[in-house]
């Protein structure tokens, strides 16, 4: 179903998760700045080493809706959006990648209008005539997306329990929401895409990286790393909140 409006009803906040995304982040910050209805857009720069944060604080100049947060070490992908969570006031919250290309207005109306018409818990966006290799991603992990809207709240308390998981937080979310029976619906974003790892990276720092990730995704998936990765989510929740 295409959605061409949304619902003043409920306020949205975004929160951006970037490490080292100086290149791409920009751009995202434009499309989402360009969406009058977003209260607040929130960048959290875990711990980058190039000018990812410069330009978060320059969008925030530019832009009072923008707060740039810059977290002093690295935390993961789920670290940083917890962090970024805890400060919005809104009652949705999109996360969005930094490295996305090609997304516009009604990318976001279609994400979010399934909270706020259908009763759904969660809404994905899977991409679709972006690129070869995120469409194939996609198809065959459409629930490993970043891309998602839920109640802020919500998303908070899951994100506590998950803040030690770096990039299994989507599976995490994935399975929280299959265990508590949410509803979740699956958008598509066409003409969407995002930078694969082997592109930042060169290819086998790009390689070592994915296989970081998908061992850090399977530590949530695999019932025998339950206990393992429970610890991680821990100690991590409580890192970031002493950070935050």
């Amino acid at each position: 179903m295409k959605y061409q409006t949304y619902d003043k009803s409920q306020t949205i906040g975004v929160v951006i998760p970037a490490f080292n995304e100086g290149e791409t982040l920009g751009a995202v910050l434009n499309a989402a700045c360009a969406i009058p209805w977003f209260r607040q857009i929130v960048v959290v720069d875990d711990g980058s080493t190039d000018d990812t944060y410069f330009i978060a604080k320059q969008a925030a100049i530019q832009d009072a809706r923008v707060l740039a947060m810059r977290l002093p070490e690295n935390q993961g992908k789920a670290g940083a959006m917890l962090a970024g969570v805890r400060v919005l006031q809104t009652d949705l919250v999109v996360f969005l990648d930094a490295d996305l290309k090609g997304i516009v207005e009604n990318h976001f109306v279609e994400l979010c209008a399934p909270l706020q018409n259908d009763g759904c818990e969660m809404a994905i966006a899977v991409f679709r005539h972006g690129g070869l290799l995120t469409d194939a991603s996609h198809l065959g992990a459409p629930y490993l997306t970043g891309q998602r809207c839920l109640n802020r709240s919500v998303a908070e308390q899951v994100l506590t329990s998950l803040a030690g998981t770096r990039y299994g937080v989507e599976m995490g979310l994935t399975i929280h929401a299959k265990k508590h029976g949410w509803r979740v619906q699956k958008v598509i974003w066409m003409g969407v895409t995002h930078r694969m790892k082997e592109q930042k990276r060169s290819i086998l720092p790009g390689i070592k990286s994915r296989w970081q990730m998908y061992s850090q995704i399977l530590a949530v998936a695999i019932p025998a790393n339950y206990s393992r990765a429970a610890r991680r989510h821990s100690e991590g929740a409580s890192r970031v909140s002493k950070l935050a």
